[in-house]
């Protein structure tokens, strides 16, 4: 699994600016539900499912887990990156992503 902390810099939340700006200006990203936790791609660029990514809120910092649909996790990864920095690049000071071990459920014997 692949997770991303974007980190905003004092007094700002991170969370509330990406709700805002999906919720009001974005184009090519939509919520995918009413809670404003999942977040998706409109398109359906190059043929892939692109899947979502399941936003969370700690304290102004945005934690976003990436839940790809094909095997293009990083190309998924760079378009959500990318428009982080397009939007918000004076807003924050630092995206931390961090690789984690998916747990694999032990086989029975």
């Amino acid at each position: 699994m692949l997770t991303i902390q974007v980190v905003p810099r004092a007094g700002l939340d991170a969370y509330k600016l990406l709700r805002d700006k999906v919720t009001h200006e974005a184009q090519t990203w939509e919520w995918a539900n009413r809670r404003y936790t999942r977040l998706q791609r409109k398109e359906k660029t190059r043929g892939i499912k692109q899947g979502y990514i399941e936003i969370g809120n700690v304290d102004g910092v945005l934690v976003a887990q990436i839940y790809p649909r094909d095997e293009d996790l990083y190309y998924f990864v760079e378009k959500f990156v990318g428009r982080l920095v397009a939007w918000f690049a004076d807003d924050l000071v630092a995206i931390n992503i961090q690789l984690i071990e998916d747990e694999r459920p032990k086989r029975r014997k």
